[in-house]
């Protein structure tokens, strides 16, 4: 049945019952669904009713068919609910039926899991039991390992023979090189361990058999006891048997302990525990020998590694202890023995002004009530307190002293006089002046160049018109590293060596304000003289007297048989005492302008009273700075060996700055404000030139010091090619020369070359060598720089702020400090170059010795696998000096300096080895050879960090592969890789073996690169030019001195 009024999809979601109704009637009653054709008329009641009655009549119809469609469609959907019905019955069943088998089998698959995770859980438990097993095998293997490589070490030290250079010659090089130290102490602290436990355990089985000895001998007895008296007699002879074998015991147990008394023989287990104490204590004293140079260097980098060294001993606590023990601080006494009486001396003085401050106090208050003018009372009263007490009290404090400071004997070796008559007297215009300086200079306790601490005797000066003293500063700070850049002209003085000099004027602005004659005559020894008296001043020609106790590494012992010993130190205390009362003075003014209310000025008192003390300041304070200087570089300076001028020291250097920065701050408390400028220039630099040859001036001493001791090292370095021993001066060998037998009449024996080198001696040979000839001149060089900056902390901390802005006088004091630090910087350049031509040297004569020619050219038949992988004796040690020496300059340099002095080294061996490489010739497996050659030394200087000379090293190994290609690869090589000329090409091409023989597309090597040059060491080629070059390889000569590696032996 056709629906045409029901729509089956109404029926769905949103059912409206009227919009359904009104969907099946719209055709009927709407309007607009009228049929076509004249309307109805509807104009009559009648007419409408019958309009009406038709459309009812339509509806009626309309909704039967509508009727009918439903109740068709009704069946229609009931058929299909029925089937849907039926088939999600039979759906149901299935799904039923489906999922009780899944369950059934989900059932069946949870059993068999739990079944297989329990045997997983078995077998997991298995294996753990396994993998813990497995890990204590593995952890026992590598203790079994451990302990067959330690008894090998202990087999090492129970076949060593005596002596400390056995250690060194007769174990490998882990138990001597310095890169593997720490690993050396690991196993010597494990080998200790290994021989103290071994020990332990026969001591416990030797316990474990006395008492089992003692409870059988306790069982017998009980037995003997309870067995009666035929037992009692069997007891009795057992122990008349156990009493003679008792003595036999004993005399075995005394023949035992004697044999145990003896020295154990070398290859016991005794003599080896020995032997490995003996290297632990050699070993530990090499570490903390190379932590002490490092604490003088301040090398942290080196300390460090010591530290950790000694940490592997477990002497970590001792080596810590050592260090602080080393602080300067902990050396120095907390009060010094001259502190000491400096304040002994001062106390009468202080009690003095205690007193007469509070006198005057008194007097004031009573003069106030009786004098009118109270003004000019109180003026009388404290000039007669300063003029009178106070002056008289100073006298006494300083006349001892000064005897023995102004004495005629006041130079431990220079013998400078000062002159006690002047031209002129310490300005007439001074007695003005003004009074005491402000904060207190003077410390009780011993003062240090860049320390300062709280002073008892600390307080307040008078009034202006003297400069008040540098404001105490706290230790600098240390700044960073930079290169050592240098001082002034090495050569003598200009006027040093007359009897006197002019007068040296302190000059202000363009005015003289102080004129001093300050005579130089040097004595000279009575040696030195011919035989004359010690003591004379005769024409000293600039040479200084020797003192007869030699050099003192401090500034403060006495010269032993000398008088000028006391003098100095009588000198230095003077000058502390009349700083120490001036301070002084200074309170008890301020003191007395306190208690007359500010009437009087009592600075100008002040000036007064220490005028006759201060008129030949700072003179006083240049001597005394010359004469330590004097005492602690004297030993003959200007003689020709180097052994017998002063070493390079770090702690002598900063003596020399120290005590300037003491006289500075002196001169800064007691000179006059407008003289303080000029006179702290006097002790700095000296008078113009400002070239340092101004007597006591800091920068008469400390250049000169610093490069002769640079010069020193590098002298001594040079003299060990004609006295030194061969180990230390070369790393090269020689064949050896036996001696001709007795009474032989023969040739003599021919020449016994010396045996192939190993790693261990080659690296102990370049080690000795660096550490006898190298490091010495390094370690100076690197302790100039220290100085270099110390000085110039000086310049900027003591001197500046002293000078006070002062134009003329500033620009004096950096002008000769520009002039040390140019002078300085020459010479350690000029010893820097020389140390590299030395290396160089050194490096070529290793090439030029070691090289043989038949190493790169090997017999066809002997050709040797492991013989081609081994490096060349040659090689071989001059990689173990690289190292050695790069090693060393780490140790020693630092920054650019460091840098520098490596790449120029490796730039110059770069020409060395391009040179080496062309005095021989190579046949294939030579070629291999020397190209495991270049190898290593790309590997021991690519470990300098330097990538200008590892791209240098790396062309010279691409030029090795022109060797050893095939012919037919020359000229892609060449033209291609390498883009080498082929004018330069040639003289690397014609050092092949096969280059007069092998022809690639008919044609030879020799006209293909174009060159009439014969190759080293063979025949000239056919159709070849009539060139030079024989077999013999010729020494190198570059300035003078031989180089290279010979090509025939």
């Amino acid at each position: 049945m056709q629906l045409s009024l029901i729509d089956p999809e109404a029926f769905k979601d949103g059912f409206n019952l009227g919009a359904f109704l009104s969907g099946i009637a719209n055709g009927v009653l709407d309007p607009k669904a009228q049929p076509p054709g004249p309307k109805p008329d509807s104009s009559t009641a009648a007419a409408a009713a019958r309009v009406s009655l038709e459309k009812s009549r339509a509806l009626l119809e309309l909704f039967d068919k509508a009727e009918s469609e439903a109740l068709f469609a009704h069946g229609e959907v009931s058929k299909s609910v029925t089937g849907l019905q039926s088939t999600l019955a039979t759906d149901q069943a299935k799904y039923q039926k489906a999922l009780s088998s899944c369950s059934r089998h989900s059932e069946a698959a949870r059993e068999a899991f739990r079944r297989v995770e329990e045997h997983s859980n078995r077998v997991g438990q298995v294996g753990t039991r396994l993998g813990d097993r497995l890990q204590r095998a593995d952890g026992l293997r590598s203790r079994a390992v451990e302990l067959v490589r330690l008894l090998d070490f202990l087999a090492l030290f129970v076949g060593l023979r005596e002596g400390d250079g056995a250690f060194t010659q007769g174990l490998p090089g882990l138990f001597w090189e310095d890169r593997k130290l720490a690993e050396a102490a690991a196993v010597a602290h494990k080998l200790r361990a290994l021989t103290s436990e071994v020990a332990n355990a026969g001591e416990r089985n030797r316990l474990a058999g006395a008492a089992a000895a003692e409870e059988d001998a306790a069982a017998r007895a009980a037995a003997a006891a309870a067995g009666g008296p035929t037992a009692a007699a069997a007891a009795a002879a057992a122990a008349a048997g156990l009493s003679g074998g008792g003595a036999s015991v004993g005399l075995v147990a005394r023949l035992s302990l004697d044999r145990r008394q003896l020295e154990p023989a070398i290859g016991s287990l005794e003599y080896g525990v020995r032997r490995l104490g003996q290297y632990c204590v050699w070993l530990e004293n090499r570490v903390v020998g190379r932590f002490d140079q490092a604490f003088e260097d301040d090398n942290l980098r080196v300390m460090g590694e010591c530290a950790r060294i000694m940490a592997a001993f477990d002497r970590e606590r001792a080596i810590i202890q050592s260090s602080v023990d080393d602080m300067a601080w902990v050396r120095e006494p907390a009060v010094g023995a001259d502190d000491a009486v400096v304040s002994e001396r001062l106390r009468p003085l202080s009690r003095l002004y205690g007193t007469l401050g509070d006198t005057v106090a008194v007097e004031a208050g009573r003069m106030s009530s009786v004098f009118p003018s109270v003004r000019t009372a109180l003026q009388m009263l404290v000039t007669k307190v300063f003029e009178d007490r106070v002056l008289m009290a100073l006298e006494r404090l300083l006349e001892d002293t000064a005897e023995d400071a102004f004495s005629s004997s006041t130079s431990f070796s220079s013998g400078r006089q000062l002159d006690e008559h002047l031209d002129e007297q310490y300005g007439s215009d001074d007695s003005g002046g003004g009074g005491g300086g402000g904060s207190s200079y003077y410390d009780s306790d011993a003062y240090s160049g860049d320390s300062g601490g709280d002073d008892e005797d600390d307080g307040g000066g008078g009034g202006g018109g003297r400069r008040p003293p540098a404001g105490k500063r706290p230790p600098p700070r240390p700044r960073p590293r930079q290169p050592a850049a240098a001082a002034v002209d090495k050569g003598p003085p200009a006027g040093r060596g007359g009897v006197a000099l002019p007068s040296v004027t302190i000059r202000t602005g363009h005015t003289s304000v102080l004129g001093l004659r300050m005579r130089q005559g040097r004595r000279v020894s009575a040696t030195a003289a011919g035989g004359g008296g010690g003591g004379g001043g005769g024409g000293g020609g600039g040479l200084r007297r020797l003192s007869s106790s030699g050099s003192s590494a401090d500034g403060g012992g006495e010269d032993d048989g000398s008088s000028g010993g006391p003098s100095v130190l009588a000198l230095h205390l003077y000058l502390r005492l009349l700083a120490a009362s001036y301070v002084r003075t200074g309170e008890l003014a301020e003191q007395v302008e306190a208690a007359t209310s500010g009437q009087v000025d009592v600075s100008g008192l002040v000036d007064g009273v220490f005028q006759q003390f201060l008129k030949l300041y700072p003179a006083p304070e240049l001597q005394w700075l010359d004469m330590m200087a004097e005492k602690e570089l004297s030993p003959d300076r200007e003689a020709g060996d180097p052994l017998c001028r002063p070493p390079l020291l770090l702690s002598t250097a900063e003596g020399l700055i120290r005590r300037n920065a003491e006289a500075v701050q002196r001169c800064a408390l007691l000179c006059p404000a407008a003289q303080v400028a000029a006179s702290v220039r006097l002790l700095y630099a000296g008078e113009a030139p400002y070239d340092g040859t101004m007597p006591g001036s800091l920068m008469e001493h400390l250049p000169r010091y610093l490069i002769d001791g640079v010069e020193r090292e590098m002298e001594l370095t040079m003299q060990a090619d004609s006295g030194g021993a061969a180990a230390a001066c070369n790393v090269y060998r020689l064949p050896y020369q036996p001696p001709s037998p007795p009474g032989g009449k023969g040739p003599p024996p021919p020449l016994q070359m010396p045996p192939p080198v190993t790693r261990a001696a080659a690296a102990q040979a370049a080690q000795t060598y660096v550490s006898v000839r190298v490091a010495p001149v390094l370690r100076a060089v690197h302790c100039s720089g220290q100085v270099v900056r110390r000085l110039q902390e000086h310049h900027v901390q003591v001197v500046l702020p002293a000078l006070d802005s002062s134009a003329p006088e500033l620009s004096a004091c950096t002008t000769c400090l520009a002039m040390v630090l140019r002078g300085v910087e020459g010479a350690v350049l000029g010893v820097m170059t020389a140390l590299v031509d030395l290396v160089v040297i050194q490096a070529e004569k290793v090439l030029m010795y070691e090289q043989k020619r038949s190493e790169f050219l090997p017999p066809e038949g002997q050709l040797d696998a492991v013989l081609l992988d081994r490096p060349t004796d040659a090689c071989l040690l001059v990689c173990a000096l690289f190292e050695a020496l790069g090693k060393v300059a780490r140790d020693c340099l630092d920054g650019s300096n460091l840098g520098s002095f490596l790449l120029e080294v490796g730039l110059r061996m770069h020409a060395t080895f391009l040179n080496h490489m062309q005095q021989f010739v190579y046949n294939a497996a030579g070629a291999l050879r020397w190209r495991n050659d270049v190898t290593a030394y790309c590997d021991v200087l690519r470990g300098w960090g330097l990538p200008l000379l590892d791209s240098r090293m790396g062309a010279v190994g691409g030029l090795v592969g022109i060797l050893v290609v095939e012919p037919e690869q020359l000229l892609p090589l060449i033209n291609g890789t390498l883009r080498l000329d082929h004018r330069e090409a040639i003289k690397y091409v014609r050092l092949r073996q096969d280059f007069a023989t092998a022809r690639v597309q008919g044609r030879s090597l020799q006209h293909i690169f174009g060159s009439g040059d014969t190759v080293p060491g063979q025949p000239a080629a056919a159709g070849a030019g009539a060139g030079g070059g024989g077999g013999q390889r010729q020494p190198q000569q570059q300035g003078g001195r031989g180089g290279g590696g010979g090509g025939s032996r």
